[in-house]
C-alpha cells in the first residue's frame, strides 16, 4: 500500500522539476521526506541506493529531463 508520504514526496518532486535540472540533469533521482535520496544514470542502482538509505519500500522516483530527448 503505498503511504501518505509518498503521495506527498511525489507531488513535492512534480512542482520542484525544473530545480532539480540544474544539479541532476537526465538522471534519476529517488524523493523520501522532500528530498533527494539518491541520484544517477541507472534506475534500478537509484531505486536500491534509496531503499537501503531509507528503509522504505515505496519511493518516488523520477526521471529529470532537459527536455532534449526524442522519443
Amino acid at each position: 500500500m503505498v503511504t501518505k508520504e509518498f503521495w506527498e514526496d511525489l507531488l513535492w518532486g512534480e512542482k520542484n522539476h525544473t530545480h532539480f535540472l540544474r544539479q541532476y540533469k537526465d538522471q534519476w533521482i529517488a524523493i523520501v521526506n522532500k528530498k533527494v535520496v539518491s541520484s544517477g544514470e541507472d534506475l534500478g542502482k537509484v531505486e536500491k541506493e534509496a531503499k537501503q538509505k531509507t528503509g522504505r519500500k515505496e519511493i518516488p522516483v523520477f526521471f529529470v529531463e532537459c527536455g532534449a530527448h526524442i522519443y
